[in-house]
């Protein structure tokens, strides 16, 4: 690590007290792990796809009861049960 710049503004007690610091963080595996973790890419969060299939279902279920009566407004809950049913089986066979 270079602290030229700080050790510089600190005094001989100070610096001691840095280095002594220093050197018990490169020895200490629980920090190093800590260190190595943070560099890693976190991935990207699933787009909220069941939100937003309920607020389509919210939105086109009446638009469908009107035109089809009450058989396309079930068909049309059966085909939204499948998709949600498929697409929590499938992040759930990804997450393991």
């Amino acid at each position: 690590m270079d602290l030229s710049g700080v050790t510089s503004m600190l005094n001989d007690n100070e610096r001691r007290a840095l280095a002594e610091l220093e050197r018990d963080l490169e020895h200490d595996p629980d920090f190093s792990a800590r260190m190595a973790g943070l560099g890693v890419v976190q991935p990207e969060p699933a787009f909220p796809i069941v939100p937003v299939l309920c607020a389509l279902l919210f939105i086109t279920l009446p638009l469908v009861m009107m035109f089809f009566g009450w058989p396309g407004a079930l068909i049309l809950l059966d085909l939204f049960t499948a998709v949600v049913a498929v697409i929590m089986i499938r992040r759930r066979a990804v997450t393991g």
